[in-house]
C-alpha cells in the first residue's frame, strides 16, 4: 500500500500496552493529518505469506505529550502561561481502531509499521460487509468523521424482512432520540421498493407486497404524515441533497394513508385527532366482534391473569359464549342465558355469580374479580367496546399489500392503558391468524410501536405481553414484521428486544446504556451513544463487527400537527408514482 497515491494517515504500532489484536490495532498519526472518532480507515500488511487488507473504525483518538507528568508539563513554562518555552512541544497523536472485516478472512491482527489509510466509500462499504447482502436497504448516510461521510449506510432486507432474522428496534430518549424519525423513514423506503417491483414486476408472486401498520401512541403527531414538513422546507436544498446521496431523487410526504381513531362513547364518529378529522375512520369492537374474533382474554390485565383461578374462570367464560364452529367462532344465541352486548354480559353475570351452580369450579371471591375487572374495562372502555351495540367497527387488517400504511391512533384512549394494549393485541392476533392460515409469498406485515415498555413490560406475563414474544421470536417466519422503539429496552421484555435482528441506537441515558441489554456495544459505543446528534443513529445487525454511525435523512413528512403544512400545501403528495430515475 506504500505505493498508493493516496496520502497515509500514519503507520501501525504495537508497543507495550497498545498491543494489537485479531480485533483492535493501534497507529500513531502523521503531524500534518488530522484523525478523528468514527473515521473508516484501511491498512494492509504481510502476514506469514499471505497480504491481508483491513478495514477498521476510529474507536477513539489520544494525544500524548513526551512529558512524564503534568507538573513537567507546567514547569516547561515555568508556571506561567506568558512564558515562551525555547523547544516546542514533542508529543504523538494516536488512534485505536476496531477491526470490521479482514480480506482474505485472517483472525490475526496487521504489523506494525503497516501504513494506514483514509478508506474510500467503496472501502468502507466492503467493511461492513454491504457486498455480501442480498437485498439491501440505504437509510441514511455512513458517517466518516466528524463532518464528512463514506457512502451510504445499510442495513440487509434478509436481516429486516424475516429471511435470516427480523424486526427492526429503536432505543432513544424524548426528543433528541427521533425514534419515529427513523422507523416512518424505514416503512417509507420499504413502500417505495415494493412499488418499484410492483412496476418491474407485477406478474411475480415472490415480489414484495407489504401491509404498514402504524400505531400513534402520542397526540396525534402521526396523523400527519401525508404533509409536507415545514421543517424540510426551510432547508429544502440540503435535506434533498442528503435524499440524493441515499438515492432518492424526489423524497415527499406518504400517500393516502388510512386513518382510524378510537369510536366516541355513544356516537358513531371517533373521537378529535387534533386538525385531522373528515378522513377518519372509527374503531370498535362489540361483544360479538370480541368473540368472533377470539379476543376476550386480551381484555384482561396482567395482574388479574397472573392468577391461575382467574385465568381459568376467563377461558371458561369465554368458552360458554362462543358458538359456531372452531373455524368461525360466533357469539351464541338463545335466551336470557346468552348475553347479546357487554351490558347484558355484566347484568347476567351480577345476577348469577352467587349462584354456587354457576361457574361452579370456582369461589366467589374468583368471580367477584372476574366481575369487577369486566365492570372496569368495560365501563373506561365504552366507545371502543360497544357497551349496549350488538355490532362495533373493528379493524379490519387487508390480506393483500397495499400501497399506503394504516395509521391507527391509541393516544384517543390515553386514561386506559389496559385498553390500549387490547387494541395492539387484536391487530397482532388478527394478523397473525390470517397468516398461520394461508401465509402469502412476499406479503410482509409492518408493525410500528413505539413505547414498547408499555406494551410488553419486563416483568409482564400476561396474554399480551406472550403474543409481543410470540411476534418477536416467530413472527418473522410469518412475515409479521415489528418495527418497535422504547426509550429504555431495560424495561422491556428481553425476548421482544433480542429478537430484533436490526438494532439502532439514538441518543440514549447513560444510565441505560449500562444495562446488561447493551453488552454487546463496547465502552466506547456506548459513550457515543450518549451524544449522538438528533439525526444520528448507530446501526446493529449481526452480521456487523461494529455498529455503522449513520445520519439518518430529515423527513420530509410531518411529524406532528405542528409541523405539518395545509393540506392544499401537500396536495401533490396524493398521487405517487416511481419515476425511472428514483429507483433503487
Amino acid at each position: 500500500m506504500s505505493e498508493s497515491p493516496r496520502e497515509s494517515l500514519g503507520r501501525v504500532a504495537c508497543p507495550a500496552e497498545h498491543e494489537s489484536t485479531s480485533g483492535v490495532f493501534y497507529f500513531w498519526v502523521d503531524r500534518a493529518k488530522s484523525v478523528e472518532r468514527t473515521q473508516i480507515v484501511v491498512t494492509k500488511s504481510t502476514v506469514g505469506t499471505r497480504t491481508v487488507s483491513f478495514v477498521g473504525i476510529v474507536q477513539e483518538v489520544y494525544r500524548r505529550s513526551r512529558q512524564k507528568d503534568i507538573g513537567e508539563e507546567a514547569a516547561r513554562f515555568d508556571g506561567r502561561t506568558g512564558e515562551r518555552p525555547p523547544f516546542e512541544s514533542e508529543g504523538v497523536t494516536y488512534a485505536e481502531v476496531a477491526i470490521l472485516r479482514t480480506d482474505p478472512v485472517a483472525h490475526t491482527p496487521p504489523t506494525e509499521e503497516s501504513e494506514v489509510f483514509l478508506a474510500t466509500p467503496e472501502e468502507a462499504s466492503k467493511g461492513y460487509g454491504v457486498d455480501r447482502m442480498g437485498h439491501k436497504l440505504a437509510v441514511g448516510l455512513l458517517r466518516n468523521g466528524g463532518e464528512d461521510f463514506a457512502g451510504t449506510a445499510c442495513v440487509d432486507l434478509d436481516f429486516l424482512l424475516g429471511k435470516n432474522g427480523g424486526h427492526l428496534n429503536v432505543n432513544g430518549i424524548a426528543g433528541l432520540g427521533t425514534k419515529s424519525t427513523l422507523l416512518l423513514t424505514v416503512n417509507w423506503l420499504l413502500l417505495r421498493e415494493a412499488a418499484k417491483q410492483k412496476r418491474d414486476a407485477p406478474g411475480d408472486v415472490k415480489r414484495l407486497q407489504l401491509v404498514p401498520v402504524i400505531f400513534n401512541v402520542k397526540n396525534s403527531d402521526l396523523f400527519f404524515i401525508d404533509r409536507w414538513n415545514t421543517e424540510f422546507r426551510k432547508n429544502d436544498s440540503a435535506n434533498r441533497g442528503d435524499w440524493r446521496a441515499l438515492g432518492v431523487d424526489d423524497p415527499r410526504p406518504f400517500v393516502k394513508p388510512q386513518f382510524f381513531a378510537p369510536q366516541e362513547k355513544g356516537l358513531t364518529t371517533p373521537v378529535a385527532t387534533g386538525g385531522r378529522s373528515s378522513d377518519v375512520a372509527p374503531y370498535s369492537w362489540s361483544l360479538s366482534d370480541i368473540i368472533e374474533g377470539g379476543l376476550f382474554k386480551y381484555l384482561f390485565a396482567e395482574d388479574d391473569l397472573g392468577n391461575a383461578n382467574l385465568g381459568g374462570l376467563v377461558g371458561e367464560v369465554e368458552e360458554y359464549l362462543t358458538g359456531g364452529s372452531p373455524d368461525v367462532p360466533k357469539l351464541k344465541v338463545g335466551g336470557d342465558d346468552f348475553p347479546q352486548n357487554f351490558q347484558e354480559l355484566l347484568d347476567w353475570f351480577k345476577l348469577n355469580k352467587n349462584e354456587k351452580s354457576f361457574f361452579g369450579d370456582f369461589v366467589l371471591a374468583t368471580k367477584g374479580s372476574f366481575f369487577r375487572r369486566l365492570k372496569y374495562i368495560v365501563m373506561e372502555g365504552n366507545g371502543v367496546l360497544r357497551r349496549e351495540d350488538t355490532k362495533g367497527n373493528p379493524l379490519a387488517i387487508p390480506r393483500t399489500g397495499i400501497d399506503s400504511p394504516l395509521v391507527i391512533d391509541l393516544n384517543g384512549i390515553h386514561r386506559t392503558p389496559s385498553l390500549q394494549r387490547f387494541v395492539v393485541a387484536a391487530v397482532f392476533h388478527q394478523i397473525m391468524a390470517t397468516q398461520g392460515a394461508k401465509q402469502v409469498i412476499g406479503l410482509k406485515y409492518l408493525i410500528t410501536l413505539d413505547e414498547l415498555n408499555r406494551f410488553a413490560p419486563k416483568d409482564s406475563s400476561d396474554a399480551i405481553t406472550q403474543q409481543l414474544e410470540t411476534v418477536a421470536a416467530e413472527g418473522r417466519s410469518q412475515g409479521v414484521i415489528l418495527l418497535g422503539a422504547q426509550q429504555q429496552a431495560s424495561l422491556v421484555k428481553p425476548r421482544v428486544i433480542e429478537n430484533a435482528a436490526v438494532r439502532a441506537v439514538g441518543r440514549s441515558g447513560t444510565l441505560e446504556l449500562n444495562h446488561e441489554v447493551w453488552k454487546f456495544l463496547g465502552h466506547s459505543t456506548r459513550n457515543a451513544a450518549s451524544q449522538l446528534l438528533p439525526e444520528e443513529k448507530l446501526l446493529y445487525q449481526p452480521s456487523f463487527r461494529e455498529p455503522m454511525l449513520a445520519k439518518i435523512p430529515f423527513p420530509p413528512f410531518a411529524l406532528s400537527e405542528g409541523d405539518a403544512e395545509p393540506a392544499e400545501a401537500g396536495a401533490a403528495a396524493k398521487t405517487y408514482t416511481v419515476p425511472e430515475r428514483d429507483i433503487f
